[in-house]
């Protein structure tokens, strides 16, 4: 069989593949479709694997392309698609295994499940590492903590997390290899290590460390936080209230735990060192070289404003109380400006954050959906319920779904209709209890009242600013639903069997403490792109920034005042609009004069060139 130089030979070639009649069908409506979503006839779409995976991506969906109206209906597509290309290609999805390898495989498999030694899909997380093994030749039983190292190196994040988990589940089949026939001499004879993290060793400089060579350094650095605290003079009273916040102390306490972990990695510092010896130029300099060829070294980006973050807290301590002569003084300033250091991250919007505000500017269907976008993500989520009201089977993954669906309604809800607060704040929101920022007691008992109070004091809030706005009225019935329909199934009835806490906060997880971070991001990301919206939580507060100024191109203060920010920090950020503004304006004008080029004028043209 002639490999398929465009789409259309592979649909030509598909009946010869082995597939069966009636998922043949099916894969050929996603070959055809290929022609409606690249805008083309099949005959001109190139049919080259690694072409549709730079073009298409794999693993998780960050964008929902046109036509599809959800992030499921394009997977499916970009699933069946790269199935015909990698067959045709010849290309082997998964690695042969080594014959010893496949027969632990095979054991694993014959007794996993409910009622057996093994867990319920242990082959599939034993079988990463033994896929890994595989690949590099080597049985178990071979496998070092070196290899390990090495290995876990080289695997992007995702499947670096699955490698450790693999670890896990291999460990467990050795402490039972003796319950199991046919693994004798096939596994590794002790637990196997996990992976050396990729994060910096902790370094005994750290406070918590105890280490009596540090003592100075962190005496000084408390005295200079107790004065950014209460003044020259302490705090006079007991609870006198401070007036610089505890999080900006542990934010300077990472910075110079920072600096001296850099410094201590190359014996660069000495014991009884104060904190001005420790915050020098040659130091930071030193540090700053150090940390940036180690991330590198592990193959992570350096452009990022942690950096930055680090430099101006250390030299802010350095040029305020630490004294230093007017020449170091000057290159740490000019340290702080450079290139390496102030990235294009740093001062401004991101570059993937303010190309996105400027195609959702453009985009009026998006601005539109935007605006009804949580009665949609409930419209769906209750589509998949009333299935289970009506007997129908639903699997565990799409009830999940329909839970992060309503969960991604209400988030939606409070960022547009209640207050655009931070992911932290929102995250932490507490719906009982007498310190409850969203109160829902009153509101659970009588559905008439539609009046929420959100109400955040300054200490909660990055920036110091309390929160105090009541929430429109359309909030209601989502929130509403949400407490009858979808925190109960998080509570009782997981679909997973992981059943969250019935504890105070309004968005719960399986312990007393709120849902984990990266989990309710995760979330409402999932469940926009199910809906065909791509939005983070963070840029829903861009989108409430932009239809203010849509609305009133002057109203700065407000802009700033919802978002709890300084207004300054809101113009830097969305400066672009007034630039856009002012373009459309100059292109108004230049319509004006052509248009006006074109009149009868009185004069003599004879002579004009």
């Amino acid at each position: 069989m002639d490999k398929p130089k465009t789409m259309k030979d592979a649909e030509l070639q598909l009946p010869g593949l082995g597939y069966a009649a009636s998922f043949e069908k099916n894969l050929r409506a996603s070959l055809r479709k290929s022609a409606k979503v690249y805008r083309t006839d099949l005959s001109r779409i190139s049919a080259d694997l690694a072409a549709f995976n730079r073009k298409w991506g794999k693993g998780r969906v960050h964008i929902v392309p046109a036509p599809f109206k959800s992030a499921q209906e394009f997977k499916s597509w970009r699933k069946n698609v790269r199935m015909i290309l990698t067959r045709l290609s010849g290309v082997h999805r998964h690695v042969p295994l080594i014959p010893a390898c496949a027969t632990v495989l095979t054991t694993v498999r014959d007794n996993q499940g409910k009622g057996k030694i093994l867990g319920a899909n242990s082959d599939l997380t034993i079988g990463v590492v033994v896929r890994e093994a595989s690949r590099s030749g080597l049985p178990l039983a071979d496998l070092t903590p070196n290899w390990i190292d090495r290995t876990a190196l080289d695997l992007p994040n995702r499947r670096r997390k699955s490698f450790r988990r693999g670890l896990v589940g291999l460990n467990r089949l050795i402490e039972r290899q003796d319950e199991l026939p046919g693994l004798a001499g096939l596994l590794p004879a002790a637990p196997l290590p996990q992976p050396r993290m990729l994060r910096p060793e902790v370094s005994n400089w750290r406070r918590s460390a105890g280490n009596p060579a540090a003592a100075l350094i962190w005496s000084d650095f408390d005295r200079i936080m107790s004065f950014k605290q209460f003044g020259e003079e302490g705090p006079q009273f007991e609870g006198t209230p401070a007036e610089f916040k505890q999080s900006s102390i542990d934010g300077y306490e990472t910075s110079l735990n920072w600096l001296l972990r850099e410094l201590a990695a190359q014996d660069l510092i000495e014991d009884s060192a104060d904190l001005k010896e420790a915050i020098t130029h040659p130091n930071l300099v030193a540090a700053i070289n150090h940390w940036i060829t180690t991330r590198k070294a592990r193959g992570q980006s350096a452009e990022t404003s942690t950096l930055h973050c680090h430099v101006s807290r250390l030299v802010h301590l350095a040029i305020v109380y630490l004294g230093v002569c007017p020449k170091e003084e000057k290159r740490l300033v000019k340290l702080r400006r450079k290139p390496a250091i102030r990235t294009n991250s740093v001062g401004k919007m991101s570059t993937g954050r303010e190309r996105w505000i400027k195609d959702f500017d453009r985009n009026i269907a998006k601005q539109e959906k935007a605006h009804l976008l949580p009665e949609l993500l409930m419209k769906r989520s209750k589509a998949i319920l009333a299935r289970t009201n009506n007997n129908r089977k639903v699997r565990p993954s799409e009830m999940m779904m329909a839970l992060r669906m309503g969960v991604t309604a209400v988030q939606v809800a409070i960022l547009f209709r209640a207050s655009p607060v931070r992911s932290t704040n929102l995250r932490t929101l507490r719906m009982r209890g007498e310190e409850a920022e969203l109160d829902t007691e009153e509101f659970m008992q009588d559905p008439r009242l539609r009046e929420l109070r959100l109400k955040i004091p300054g200490e909660q809030v990055k920036n110091n600013a309390d929160i105090d706005e009541i929430a429109d009225d359309d909030l209601g019935p989502i929130l509403h639903w949400y407490l009858t329909e979808i925190r109960p199934r998080l509570v009782a009835a997981h679909p997973f069997g992981k059943n969250h806490a019935d504890s105070d906060y309004l968005f719960p997880s399986t312990t007393e403490r709120p849902m984990e971070r990266s989990g309710f991001a995760a979330t409402f990301r999932a469940a926009c792109l199910e809906v065909g919206f791509d939005m983070t939580m963070h840029q829903a507060r861009h989108v409430c920034v932009y239809w203010i100024l849509s609305v009133d191109p002057n109203a700065w203060g407000e802009a700033a005042a919802l978002l709890g920010d300084d207004e300054m920090t809101v113009r830097k950020y969305y400066g672009w609009l007034n630039e856009r503004r002012a373009s459309e304006a100059g292109r108004q004008k230049l319509r004006e004069k052509r248009a006006f080029s074109g009149k009868h004028r009185q004069g003599d043209f004879a002579d004009a060139t």
